[in-house]
């Protein structure tokens, strides 16, 4: 049951001003063992939480397993749709599979042989007839929500919680014309890709600087592709911060600018595009946990869970046409292209892992947010507006649990 937040919440006033006048969280909402686990109560177990793409699993049997915090799940394709489930057998605990993602037709725990079908249905358990406290039929594994917007899969441990496709929908007109359920990940043709990365920060520091292009023009001012995007001409085109969605667009230098090794594609534009929209770069955010890079050519996706106050996982998608990935010169020049945005990344991760290690110092920052960096102002207000919630909840409680005078 969740606590009330361990740090004051009047600690956060600062990051909900006017962008002109906010600040970043205080430092320990990046180190505190005891507020990560607040957030996760109050924010990765009540909303909606990208965990995928509909190519990772496309045919039935196909799964995939995530761990949002301490929660391993399992999101697979069964004849019925998507399903979301916990991977925890009800038996005993343990889990019904470490692999990272297969195909089966059902789960089965291997400690005791206790079996499920894809949908979480106990379909058996060895010797346990005659058992008072075994019922078949209340011990399936418990079951998430799930859906799926262009082709991205969302899964909530909120089975009541609102659809999203309507909160999502001031995005719709700003993605349209780039397709997503028609690109196509990397990952489907390259057998070495690695989609999942753990890294030793806190996902907030990841999500922020996801956000921002303040420091585009700086960490990153030797990447050809920033050098062919004018930072200064960032505009915004959704800023709803009630539903937690962000949108901004900047100018191209150059035709097809994107993100590679000569700082122009070297692919054909995705096919949909206007000419107008092959001059743009078009950021998304969606909260908490993702940010897509809509460019000329393709589409970068990237998606993070928390797995403790100061650690994260992340998945990487870079999505193209289907015809760009079946070029005869596709596996050499995307080994060039993709040699390029390890060292790009790695920049970045630089500057993560820093700011991990300095938010923990006695003389870490409440710092400023530049005029780049409206976005996080945004983020902020939607988490401190789910921070206050749980912990009114938590009080609430607290006070019907004491005793009468």
């Amino acid at each position: 049951m969740i606590a009330p937040s361990p740090i004051p919440l009047d600690r956060f006033k600062d990051s909900v001003q006017d962008r002109n006048n906010a600040r970043f969280f205080p430092a320990e909402a990046y180190t505190s063992e005891e507020f990560y686990r607040f957030e996760l109560e109050a924010v990765w177990f009540r909303e909606w939480i990208s965990v995928g793409r509909m190519e990772e699993i496309p045919e039935k049997g196909d799964y995939f397993t995530v761990n949002i915090g301490n929660e391993p799940v399992i999101v697979v394709n069964t004849k019925d749709g998507l399903k979301a489930m916990s991977a925890v057998c009800q038996h005993r605990g343990m889990l019904l599979t470490d692999q990272p993602k297969g195909n089966a037709k059902g789960f089965v725990c291997p400690y005791h042989r206790w079996t499920y079908d894809l949908t979480g249905k106990l379909v058996g358990a060895p010797q346990m007839d005659g058992v008072g406290t075994y019922d078949k039929d209340c011990l399936g594994l418990p079951r998430l929500a799930v859906e799926v917007w262009q082709d991205i899969i969302f899964i909530n441990f909120d089975t009541e919680a609102a659809p999203l496709s309507e909160r999502l929908a001031p995005l719709d007109p700003i993605v349209k014309d780039w397709g997503l359920t028609e690109l196509r990940g990397e990952f489907l043709t390259d057998p070495n890709y690695r989609q999942t990365h753990d890294y030793d920060w806190n996902w907030k520091v990841y999500a922020e600087g996801q956000a921002e292009c303040y420091h585009c023009d700086k960490l990153h001012s030797d990447i050809p592709g920033i050098q062919n995007i004018d930072c200064n001409s960032m505009h915004i085109n959704v800023q709803d911060e009630e539903r937690g969605v962000f949108a901004f667009e900047m100018r191209n230098k150059v035709i097809d600018a994107t993100v590679n090794h000569v700082g122009t594609s070297i692919w054909p534009p995705i096919p949909t595009l206007s000419e107008e929209q092959r001059w743009e770069q078009h950021s998304i955010v969606i909260s908490p946990n993702i940010f897509m890079q809509l460019m000329p050519d393709c589409v970068i996706l990237l998606s993070w869970w928390p797995t403790g106050p100061g650690t994260m996982r992340i998945k990487r998608h870079r999505l193209y046409p289907q015809a760009t990935m079946q070029r005869d010169d596709w596996v050499e020049q995307h080994k060039l292209e993709s040699e390029h945005i390890r060292y790009f990344v790695g920049q970045d991760d630089y500057a993560f892992a820093s700011v991990q290690e300095g938010l923990q110092s006695r003389y870490a920052p409440h710092g400023p947010l530049s005029n780049r960096e409206f976005v996080i102002n945004g983020m902020s207000k939607w988490l401190v507006e789910r921070f206050e919630r749980a912990d009114a909840e938590a009080r609430e409680r607290a006070s019907i649990k004491e005793p009468a005078e």
